[in-house]
């Protein structure tokens, strides 16, 4: 790693995420920057759920089909450079400095995320690719990459999550997420839901419906619904059949309900409907093949513990992982409730105990910290 590379990191990462909440300062800085928002074809991603999901599976479509496609992503787990995905994997060193450096001469006081998405835009022209995933991020309505013009857009699901910053109701969120369909650019839903539909028709967007049948290489039935956006999306802009039914059985998605071992699981569920779709997925498919189930997690911050006992109410197997980070909940405080382990105690226990299911689960950043 280069100096001057981890010199601008450490300026980034002292930036706020997000600093007055309007699309000003990342209008002008691309206005200046002539604008490479305009240069390539965007799929705009939105969610509460399967948002890098379905990223994932259309890079995999658009990439299997010889198409020069990049994805931006967040949040990063080991290097901000995973942000900026292509076939190569991820911006080099030498031309995050080189991008960062040519923000930085535009003088403008821009937060974390907006240094993020202007790399993106600007490591994209540079690479002269023709479509873009681009997952928004938690503000919706005047989330960064909504200064975009999509060729197709898509609203993965409606549910709750991030309430301590955001919105409280079904409702609300439907709302802001509404904004991400723009006029005359069609949206893809698995879902019905009014207030979504109201906005597509006030903007002339057509809505795509999609079967929820789509076949993947990505384990259980919710992955279905999220195949079935990939494959309207890809079927939207002309990618012939056969390379989408086969660009979605070479997925690759990291930390999504995979098997490190035969009988340890990990997943980055953390909100209320991953935990029922993690919770359905071993209830139905795991469950017989084992003499007992063990819920082992840690949470992201501003997460109660209740959110998973609430759900997993009927085991009593819980464990609670002991993982530092700054992005972690302290849970210390339950210990005597539910039993303290390390991971490497519970990498013993599941090597020793092959008839017990050890599932690991709570956030990307704790998965992270499990398997660092």
């Amino acid at each position: 790693m280069n100096k001057e590379y981890e010199k601008l990191l450490d300026k980034l990462f002292t930036l706020e995420q997000t600093k007055d909440y309007t699309l000003d300062k990342i209008k002008k800085a691309t206005f200046l920057l002539w604008n490479p928002q305009n240069k390539f074809k965007i799929i705009h991603v939105a969610w509460t759920n399967g948002k890098w999901s379905v990223s994932k599976m259309c890079f995999s479509i658009l990439r299997h089909a010889w198409k020069k496609v990049w994805v931006f992503t967040s949040p990063h787990l080991i290097t901000i450079r995973e942000r900026f995905e292509s076939s190569n994997w991820k911006i080099s060193e030498e031309d995050f400095v080189d991008i960062v450096k040519k923000i930085l001469k535009l003088d403008i006081d821009l937060s974390y995320f907006e240094y993020c998405v202007l790399i993106a835009l600007l490591y994209f022209e540079k690479e002269n690719c023709e479509y873009v995933i681009l997952e928004v991020w938690v503000w919706w309505t005047l989330d960064t990459t909504n200064i975009v013009n999509p060729v197709i857009t898509t609203i993965c699901s409606i549910w709750m999550d991030h309430q301590h910053i955001l919105w409280n109701t079904i409702d609300e969120i439907s709302s802001q997420k509404a904004w991400i369909i723009k006029e005359n650019i069609p949206v893809v839903l698995n879902f019905r839901n009014k207030i979504i539909e109201k906005k597509a028709k006030k903007e002339n967007s057509r809505i795509i419906f999609t079967n929820n049948k789509t076949k993947t290489n990505l384990l259980w039935d919710f992955q279905k619904s999220n195949a079935s956006l990939a494959y309207e999306i890809c079927n939207y802009l002309w990618i012939p059949e056969t390379i989408i039914t086969e660009g979605l059985q070479i997925v690759n998605h990291l930390w999504r309900m995979q098997f490190v071992s035969s009988n340890l699981l990990i997943d980055w569920a953390h909100n209320e409907d991953s935990l029922n779709k993690l919770k359905e997925y071993v209830d139905n498919e795991l469950e017989w093949k084992f003499d007992k189930i063990n819920y082992c997690f840690w949470l992201k911050k501003n997460k109660e513990i209740n959110i998973v006992t609430d759900i997993f109410w009927e085991n009593k197997n819980y464990i609670l992982v002991d993982i530092k980070n700054s992005m972690l909940e302290d849970l210390t405080k339950y210990k005597d409730k539910f039993p303290l382990k390390t991971k490497e105690n519970i990498i013993k226990l599941s090597d020793k105990n092959k008839h017990s299911l050890y599932v690991v689960f709570g956030s990307l950043y704790m998965i992270w910290e499990f398997l660092k």
